[in-house]
């Protein structure tokens, strides 16, 4: 009988010193955590590699195609895929950001932008509509292999379709 009230008493116990610790240690809401993981991952892989591998960043691995690669952050709700020439962090309904999260998450990837890659210039004809927040900082010639930069796409309003995307794309003409 003592066993029926101690098991669920001693899993409250758990679960409420599982959220205080992250009250109390200050767990980045899922725009800095996507800040955080552009800077722990994306800059690091562009400039030649990973410092961290992505399982000890929290992340998980969900490829679903044999040569993807592909983490889930359960922090930020969002995937960080790392293609020949790119690192995507993207989130999708119904976890999609708003257009305010969207707002902070350009402003904060900006000042990554301008501490890492300062030899970037802010793109300001680069819009894709009223319904879309988008920021570009882009080098290069369009269309060219040596063109690169990074990007923010935001679209909070588009129901089952609404999602974002924050893309540091590797010139072409760079192997990895």
């Amino acid at each position: 009988m003592k066993h029926k009230i101690l098991l669920p008493l001693c899993a409250a116990g758990l679960a409420a010193g599982l959220l205080l610790s992250r009250v109390m240690l200050g767990e980045p809401n899922r725009v800095e955590r996507t800040v955080q993981l552009f800077t722990q991952a994306c800059v690091p892989y562009y400039l030649g590699g990973l410092d961290t591998p992505p399982a000890d960043l929290g992340l998980i691995k969900t490829d679903m195609f044999p040569q993807e690669r592909r983490w889930a952050d359960p922090v930020s709700a969002s995937f960080l895929v790392l293609g020949e020439h790119s690192c995507t962090i993207s989130t999708n309904a119904p976890n999609a950001l708003t257009q305010a999260e969207g707002d902070v998450l350009a402003s904060g990837i900006e000042q990554v932008v301008a501490s890492e890659f300062p030899e970037l210039a802010f793109d300001p004809k680069a819009t894709l509509g009223d319904d879309v927040l988008f920021r570009a900082w882009m080098k290069g010639q369009v269309a060219s292999p040596q063109r690169w930069g990074v990007s923010v796409y935001v679209f909070p309003d588009r129901g089952e379709r609404s999602g974002s995307l924050v893309s540091l794309m590797i010139p072409r003409s760079s192997q990895k």
